[in-house]
């Protein structure tokens, strides 16, 4: 029943809001296929990244490697924001597809993917985990295996919103833990972590540190926006520095 139910919502919004009819990031009519929903200005602007903000102090954290799409900021906020905040489930189609495509482009894959979750209370109120989403879309797109539920978060936590890196790390800890279901799972096994947006890394390498101490080999983070990194926050523009501060990095 919560299938049909699913799937006859599903159908209806995208009555509302068709796929790859409006550009997913400015919400404009496109005439004609573009690709990941993007019409071509915002392609154009879309500050695309490949990098890993964190390259310079990753010993710092518990996850090996970032593997973002964008750089964060106003573009990349207003396609989460649709996802999020906007109802747009299926934008996680378009997003999850530019995840794949990048993380296609390691040399080394992961063996499956675990969604960074959110707790009940947040997941009942916004309807859906929106890194379940993408991470149910790059499976598809990829062909690696996503485990649902390997990692799940066991309290809710307050906005962390102004709080330093410090702070949310003290924050998120004892936030996350593998279920009994999963343990034999994660055992030597190369993990990617999804997520929409990275900023400080904080909640990530929670997420790393439970996995690892579970038995994982190793764990990477696959992400759509990541910030320049917490390091580099006095070279940002104001336009950097309220987009780290807006971000739902600080709000899980």
């Amino acid at each position: 029943m919560n299938n049909i139910l699913r799937e006859s919502g599903k159908t209806l919004l995208n009555a509302v809001f068709p796929e790859n009819i409006y550009c997913i990031c400015c919400g404009d009519t496109m005439h004609g296929y573009e690709a990941h929903g993007l019409c071509p200005v915002c392609r154009e602007k879309m500050p695309w990244t490949f990098k890993n903000p964190f390259s310079s102090y990753i010993d710092e954290f518990a996850f090996c490697d970032v593997w973002p799409c964008v750089r964060y900021g106003f573009y990349a906020r207003q396609i989460m924001n649709g996802l999020k905040q906007g109802g747009k489930g299926y934008i996680a189609g378009n997003v999850g597809l530019m995840m794949a495509e990048r993380m296609l482009m390691e040399e080394e894959l992961p063996d499956f993917l675990a969604a960074v979750p959110s707790h009940r209370s947040k997941q009942l109120k916004r309807g859906y985990n929106q890194a379940e989403l993408l991470a149910k879309e790059i499976s598809r797109a990829s062909g690696v295996d996503w485990v649902k539920g390997a990692i799940i978060k066991t309290e809710a936590t307050a906005s962390m919103r102004m709080a330093d890196g410090k702070t949310r790390r003290s924050m998120l800890q004892n936030s996350f833990a593998i279920p009994e279901t999963g343990k034999e799972k994660i055992k030597g096994r190369f993990i990617c972590l999804v997520d929409d947006v990275c900023t400080t890394g904080s909640t990530a390498d929670a997420c790393a540190r439970v996995l690892l101490d579970g038995g994982a080999e190793k764990v990477a983070l696959l992400c759509f926006a990541s910030s320049s990194g917490y390091k580099k926050a006095e070279e940002l523009d104001e336009e950097d520095i309220i987009s780290v501060f807006n971000s739902t990095d600080f709000m899980l």
